[in-house]
């Protein structure tokens, strides 16, 4: 897959030490990070977790993507990691305040293209914080859950699914 890649009226392309702040901005957002893992708000250790993450990325462990406006505006981030024999996970995803939500519809059809082209299809296995109310309604409608604990319930989505969510998704957009 060369990237960046113009889809779905976005830009994708691979998370660069630049983009430090803006991910930042997005992870320390008291509100739309509330279900993401805590980041502490410092720039410095930002950028050292992006040059440890492309460690990772160039031995295709872990892949962190942007996606920007066709203004090349950047408006959010996903992670593809624990990238297994069989699954990998996607997660750490985040878009920026005020953009609509097609914007998240949009991203998660590039994921799938991706897992399809350079993942071979591999079950999907992730995360959703139970009172992330409106995820877990857009997750249920296409995932199995796998089990759950006190904060999360676990999901898997296989490649038919995944399939099927596919085509669903891009009918609406």
């Amino acid at each position: 897959m060369q990237l960046p890649i113009h889809k779905y009226g976005l830009i994708f392309r691979l998370v660069e030490e630049t983009d430090a702040e803006f991910i930042l901005s997005l992870r320390t957002d008291n509100i739309h990070a509330r279900y993401l893992s805590p980041t502490e708000n410092d720039l410095q250790k930002q950028i050292d977790w992006i040059r440890k993450y492309k460690k990772r990325e160039e031995k295709q462990q872990e892949f962190y993507f942007l996606f920007a406006d066709e203004d090349n505006q950047p408006v959010g981030v996903v992670r593809v990691y624990d990238i297994q024999n069989d699954t990998y996970t996607n997660g750490s995803w985040i878009v920026k305040p005020g953009c609509d939500e097609f914007i998240s519809i949009k991203s998660d059809l590039f994921l799938a293209d991706f897992a399809a082209n350079q993942l071979e299809n591999k079950r999907c296995v992730f995360d959703v914080r139970k009172d992330n109310k409106k995820a877990l309604r857009f997750h249920r409608m296409f995932s199995r859950i796998t089990g759950e604990d006190e904060i999360n319930y676990y999901f898997t989505i296989d490649e038919a699914d995944a399939k099927r969510k596919y085509e669903f998704l891009t009918s609406i957009i």
